[in-house]
């Protein structure tokens, strides 16, 4: 089966929304989010990319919605540009991901925690900045949860009760 055939397939659970590649999800202050919030990336493959305190995964969507035992709301944003480049951009570095730790240097990969993550996505495919406040990798600062929401480079298109 083609990937085309295999993006058809996969909505949004209670939604007739269609996972797409560049995908941010966004979940929910709560237990499950260490009480801060989560975000991840879908990838070119469907896999939900994300750096989390038990290492970088690509888990499947069941996998990643697994991780959420005490429930919560999962908002998902919309790349308004350049959402495959983000895509592949989190399936091939990951990877790098050595240590969940949250590091101020926007420009290192291997030191890293979820919003970070997130934002490099963007910066290092020329996106911009998801913050709005003018970082850019040379930065030394921190990328909070609750930014991916105000961002002006993402739209909202579902939101998703875990």
């Amino acid at each position: 089966m083609d990937q085309t055939a295999v993006r058809q397939q996969m909505k949004y659970p209670h939604s007739e929304e269609i996972m797409t590649p560049g995908d941010v999800l966004y979940s929910s202050k709560g237990w499950s989010t260490f009480l801060v919030g989560h975000v991840a990336i879908v990838g070119p493959d469907m896999r939900i990319y994300h750096s989390h305190p038990k290492g970088a995964f690509a888990d499947s969507w069941k996998g990643y919605v697994s991780r959420h035992k005490y429930g919560g709301t999962m908002t998902v944003y919309r790349p308004k540009k350049g959402a495959m480049e983000i895509a592949a951009w989190a399936a091939s570095n990951y990877s790098i991901v050595q240590r969940y730790i949250f590091h101020p240097t926007l420009q290192n990969i291997k030191n890293n925690y979820c919003t970070k993550f997130v934002w490099q996505a963007f910066w290092f495919t020329d996106q911009g900045d998801l913050t709005n406040r003018g970082l850019t990798g040379r930065h030394r600062n921190w990328i909070y949860p609750y930014e991916m929401k105000k961002s002006h480079l993402l739209r909202e298109v579902v939101r998703i009760k875990l």
